[in-house]
């Protein structure tokens, strides 16, 4: 594994990890101020409203559990991550299991690694 694919791993695992622990100031760092994160429905947030979301409890992650991770840098400063990522989360209340498809872009900003873009697509099992 090369120094950009351990890097942009090392920061999906904090995304991860905010994600799950709801920790909106940990997730901030994280996110570049240009996200655009799809989600399997088809819905669309920039990073304000992503974070909102999260803050207000509407979106409660459960577990996340990543396979089949390729990262192919785009550079010094840009790569993309995609795999597979199954996720148990509770949204309005509801909880679900997603199996996705992910890909997602990432941009270095100095020398930390932030999500610029996120899209999920269900896989039909």
């Amino acid at each position: 594994m090369n120094d950009i694919s351990a890097a942009v791993i090392a920061a999906e695992k904090r995304r991860c990890d905010a994600m799950l622990a709801n920790d909106a100031a940990a997730l901030d760092a994280v996110l570049d101020a240009r996200l655009r994160f799809s989600h399997a429905t088809g819905a669309i947030d920039d990073k304000l409203a992503y974070l909102a979301k999260m803050a207000a409890g509407r979106i409660d992650y459960l577990s996340i559990d990543w396979s089949e991770e390729q990262v192919i840098a785009l550079g010094d400063a840009a790569a993309l991550l995609g795999g597979r990522m199954l996720t148990r989360v509770r949204v309005d209340g509801t909880e679900k299991t997603l199996d996705n498809r992910v890909l997602s872009a990432w941009a270095r900003d100095g020398a930390e690694w932030r999500t610029v873009a996120f899209q999920s697509t269900p896989l039909k099992t």
